[in-house]
This record gives C-alpha cells, sequence and structure tokens, in this order.
C-alpha cells in the first residue's frame, strides 16, 4: 500500500490536498526517505513529479552513496514507478486513518514518558493536542437538511404511515411510519398485548394494510399471542377456533405472511438489530421493552432503561420503521383512567424523552378488575406526530383479543 500511496502523492494537487494530515512517521524506513524527497520536491515545484525525478534528486543528494544503498533506493523507486495509483478520495481516506493511528502512538508514548516522570511530557502533549484538535474531529457531517417544500411535506403525511384500525384513535393520531418510535404503557391485565395484536391483525390493522410486522414476545410464550392474532383476524373465540380450525387458519391466511412472532427471552439490543436488517420490518413491536439486554455497566435500573429506550429510537431510525415498545405502567396508575407518562415504570424522564407517541391504555374509573368492565380509556400523554394530547374512549372485547370504538 504504501507504494501506491506514495505515486498517488507524486500529483502536486493531491499532495497539497492531504499536506496537514501528512507526516515521515506514516511510512517505513525505506518509504519515508522517499517521502522527504516528494515533500521537498513539491515545496520547490508546482507540477508532478515523476519517480525517476524522485531519484535523480536522491542520487543529487547523496553523491557519495555506495552501491547498495544505489541499489537500495532505485529497487524502492521501481516498486513506486510500477504501482498503481489510488484514487484522490481514497488516498484522503486512508492518510486520514493512518494519521489518526499514528496521533494516538504519538499521545500513548507521551503517557508513557509522563508515568516514567518526564517533566516536559505534559508540556508537548497539551502542545499536540492543541495542535491537532481541530484536524482530529470528524469532517464527515452528512448532506444538509433538503430545502425542498415538498419533500418536508412528504416527511411527516400521513401517506407514509400505517393508519390505527380504532377510528376514534386515528381521527387524532392516524398512524405510525418509518423512523416513529411510540410506548404504549398499562397496568397488568388490562389488555396491552390485546391492543397491539388488535391493531396489527384485526381488520384494517397495520398488516391488511401491508405492513410487514415484527412481533418480538419477552414475557408470555409468542405461542398464546399468535393465537390472539388468530382470534383477532378471524373475530373467532378460542372455542369457536377449536371448533373450526380450516376457518380460522383460511381468514388468517390473508395476513399470515405479514405478521412475525418471535420470542426473545434471551435476545439482547445487538440481535434486535441484526433480525431487523435481515427481514426489514416496517413495524417493530418489543412485547416488553423494558427487559430487552443491552450491554454495558450502569449504575442504577434507570440509567439503563435510559439508555434502552435511546437505543431503540435509534433502531426505528437506523431501520426505517415504526418501533412500538410496550411497557408496564408503575403503581402510580393503580385504578386510573388517564395514565400519563409521569406513571411510566423506570426512567419516567428517560422514556419520555425518547419517544414520539407515549400512550396510556386505563381501565375506566372506578372498574376496577371486574372483567365485565370492557370500557378502555386511550390517553396520549405525548405525540410529537399530530400534536394531539388527550383521552380517547374505546372498548375491549378481550374473548377475540380486539379493541373498538
Amino acid at each position: 500500500m504504501e507504494q501506491q500511496l506514495i505515486k498517488t502523492l507524486l500529483n502536486n494537487a493531491t499532495y497539497l490536498e492531504n499536506q496537514a494530515n501528512l507526516r515521515r512517521s506514516l511510512f517505513s524506513d525505506d518509504f519515508a526517505d522517499i517521502y522527504d524527497l516528494v515533500k521537498e520536491a513539491h515545496g520547490k515545484y508546482e507540477h508532478d513529479i515523476t519517480p525517476d525525478e524522485v531519484y535523480s534528486l536522491w542520487l543529487s543528494q547523496n553523491p557519495v552513496a555506495t552501491a547498495a544503498e544505489i541499489h537500495e533506493v532505485r529497487d524502492v523507486v521501481d516498486q513506486i514507478k510500477h504501482a498503481e495509483a489510488i484514487s484522490s478520495d481514497i488516498a484522503s481516506d486512508v492518510i486520514n486513518n493512518l494519521w489518526r493511528k499514528d496521533i494516538g502512538r504519538e499521545v500513548a508514548n507521551l503517557g508513557i514518558n509522563m508515568s516514567e516522570g518526564d517533566p516536559s511530557a505534559l508540556r508537548r502533549l497539551q502542545t499536540l493536542l492543541e495542535r491537532i484538535s481541530d484536524s482530529y474531529m470528524p469532517d464527515d457531517f452528512g448532506e444538509d437538511i433538503t430545502d425542498d417544500i415538498y419533500e418536508l411535506l412528504a416527511e411527516v403525511s400521513d401517506d407514509n404511515k400505517f393508519a390505527f384500525n380504532i377510528s376514534t384513535l386515528s381521527r387524532h393520531l392516524y398512524g405510525l411510519g418509518g423512523g416513529d418510535f411510540a410506548i404504549v404503557a398499562a397496568r397488568p391485565e388490562t389488555g396491552k398485548s390485546a391492543f397491539m395484536v388488535s391493531i396489527c391483525a384485526a381488520p384494517g390493522g397495520f398488516c391488511s394494510q401491508g405492513a410487514k410486522v415484527l412481533y418480538l414476545g419477552n414475557e408470555e410464550k409468542s405461542m398464546r399471542t399468535k393465537l390472539r392474532a388468530v382470534q383477532a383476524c378471524s373475530n373467532m373465540t378460542r372455542q369457536q377456533i377449536a371448533e373450526k380450525p380450516d376457518l380460522a387458519n383460511s381468514v388468517y391466511m390473508s395476513i399470515r405472511d405479514k405478521l412475525i412472532f418471535k420470542d426473545t427471552q434471551d435476545w439482547d439490543l445487538d440481535k434486535i438489530n441484526a433480525y431487523c436488517e435481515r427481514i426489514k420490518p416496517d413495524i417493530l413491536i418489543i412485547d416488553q421493552a423494558d427487559k430487552v439486554h443491552i450491554a454495558g455497566n450502569y449504575n442504577s435500573s434507570h440509567e439503563r432503561i435510559r439508555e434502552l429506550y435511546r437505543s431503540l429510537r435509534e433502531v426505528a431510525k437506523r431501520h426505517d420503521c415504526a418501533v412500538i415498545a410496550v411497557s408496564q405502567a408503575s403503581a402510580d396508575a393503580e385504578g386510573k383512567t388517564r395514565i400519563d407518562f409521569s406513571m411510566l415504570e423506570g426512567s419516567k424522564t428517560g422514556k419520555a424523552a425518547e419517544a414520539d407517541v407515549i400512550i396510556g391504555i386505563g381501565k375506566a374509573a372506578g372498574g376496577g378488575d371486574d372483567e365485565q368492565n370492557t370500557e378502555r380509556c386511550l390517553y396520549i400523554s405525548k405525540n410529537k406526530l399530530s400534536g394531539f394530547h388527550g383521552a380517547i374512549y374505546c372498548k375491549i372485547e378481550p374473548e377475540v383479543s380486539r379493541y373498538a370504538e
């Protein structure tokens, strides 16, 4: 690679473009001597240089060189002469990477000198850091956000989203699209999983709109959740499915390929990312999100949860899918109709800061644990998508795992 890089640097424009990040220590001894000549030549002459000209410069500066030394330099120059030059943009990346590594080695060596009591090492380190701080910072900042008003409108248009199939909900919050991050929270036995199944598998749900939905379950067995999806899709109770399984299956066939269930009790965030990269879902549901493993050491569970939800938001952006994190509500939400983000279990602020939408599912006031109480309140306490905040009332149909207005 050194001979290719040196040959590319014989071009005057390429050399001048990368001059700030070039240093002798980037090259091995033989090629470092040649680099010195190239540097000197570009400082004197404002044109490209040939390998033979470099060789001539060396001979003029070393008139008493031995035959062995001349042969050695001639061999290095010939390697450069017959090497393929690389493109200037790739050369810039290579030089930048080599420069960063070389700076790292120099910083490490100065650190060792400091540990050995060298009184001048700290001053030299400070000088080095001041000199290279600007150049060491990233220089690839991506493209500017478009000024095209039509592209900006398209980004937030409902045309790019999958609608909720509960009309009272979609009237205020149409649906979710790529990059959106939502949190759905409720107390145990309120109907969180039924809500998720209903908006995916019931008529008019995400799947019937053509969305590929990945449902990751790490609480109850996903086989049970999938049966609920069959119920929601077919509008049949478990007993009816047992009596007419062929009918239930034939109805479910219409969305079967669009709804993928996985048991993920032992999955971590890296595995979730890898699977999303493989199947490219439009909607990712994690039930329950708080139980996802994430690498790192944290001083408290709040810190872990905050980092987890920040990372889940990145999953939504990286894979251009909508992510719905199912979460428990804290004991503060017990018996409450309106569940807002202050009642999220774990890192309340950390979770709320990352989400685009937060929907709390509460039972109607005074409902208690009465199984006959089917009234539910969908309370939107954060909404960066449509701006609506407030309560939406609907009913749960637990026998078929559906929500209806």
